[in-house]
């Protein structure tokens, strides 16, 4: 029994501790977990991209994408299981197909939060980030899907993430800007395809693995699939082809009437939700068409509806473009 089993089974009692607490709480410990995943984020972050900030959309969604991709390749690289997979006094109150470690919930939240709480730049922001990400934790405990040790990592790593992007990103963005726009589309094809290679990478260790039958509570699970990864990749891929083209055309005003960008949301949304049922439904379910479909959506969030909005009079051209992006 190495050091993690170890420290699992000890903290099988405080999560049964903390799952006693009054159903009452369940609906908000399952509304406050919305908070920490990545879709959450990336479906409410066309709101902010067509209708408020462009540039902070852009850079918030990076953020997302950076943690969620990383977590995803963590989670292959210690292919640890959940607190319901192993013990059956734990309730799963949600079900999770993935390995455990690190939480992605915490991971993402903290990174998501926390560049929020930069951008708003006050100290109540930052306690208010703290807290909800606290309360993700506890969420993730509570459903039975995380141990302790799973959130306290993904929150470290979450930091890590934070203190990266306060590092780098205008650094980043200046060298980017720097770069001609073939340049910017083939460095995004390279970014994406280094996220699925690490993802390969990491799982060669674990050729011929199978799950343990101690973890036969886990009912259906596929923990080592590479579809979170390639969703990551293309979206990454999508968002920033996107963004370079969407630049050179002149990028775009947010700003106008409330209800000329409620009208904008809804139309980017509807063709959103047709492109997204295509991938779910009508593509055929392979990584291939995953990653096609996904590149796709985000090209259509980065691109599409802008120019469309444009042409439809919904949008204006930015008047000073150099200083948005």
């Amino acid at each position: 029994m190495d050091f993690l089993d170890e420290l699992h089974l000890a903290e099988l009692n405080p999560i049964i501790w903390v799952q006693r607490l009054p159903d009452a709480v369940r609906p908000l410990l399952e509304l406050v977990s919305v908070f920490g995943t990545d879709t959450f984020f990336l479906v409410c972050l066309p709101v902010l991209y067509w209708c408020v900030s462009p540039a902070f959309a852009l850079r918030l969604g990076l953020t997302v994408l950076l943690a969620a991709a990383t977590n995803a390749i963590a989670k292959l690289a210690t292919h640890q299981p959940r607190p319901y997979w192993i013990d059956a006094r734990i309730r799963p109150l949600s079900l999770e197909g993935a390995f455990g470690l690190p939480s992605g919930h915490a991971q993402i939240g903290t990174a998501a939060l926390g560049r929020i709480a930069m951008a708003v730049g006050r100290s109540w922001a930052w306690w208010a980030a703290g807290a909800l990400v606290a309360l993700v934790c506890v969420s993730r405990v509570y459903l039975g899907v995380h141990f302790i040790s799973d959130v306290v990592a993904g929150v470290l790593l979450g930091v890590v993430v934070l203190v990266a992007v306060a590092r780098f990103e205008r650094p980043v963005v200046e060298w980017w800007r720097g770069r001609t726009l073939w340049g910017q589309l083939g460095l995004a094809a390279v970014l994406s395809g280094v996220l699925v290679g690490a993802a390969v990478l990491v799982n060669v260790p674990y050729a011929g693995w199978l799950p343990p039958q101690s973890w036969s509570a886990a009912g259906a699970i596929d923990p080592e699939s590479l579809e979170t990864v390639t969703i990551m990749a293309g979206t990454l891929l999508g968002t920033l082809a996107g963004a370079a083209i969407m630049y050179r055309l002149g990028w775009f005003d947010a700003g106008g009437p409330l209800g000329v960008r409620a009208a904008r949301w809804a139309l980017g949304m509807v063709v959103a939700a047709l492109i997204w049922y295509a991938v779910r439904e009508v593509l055929p379910e392979t990584l291939a068409a995953t990653y096609a479909g996904y590149a796709l959506l985000a090209l259509w969030v980065q691109l599409g509806a802008p120019v469309l909005f444009i042409r439809l009079g919904l949008m204006d051209r930015a008047r000073r473009p150099q200083a948005v992006h």
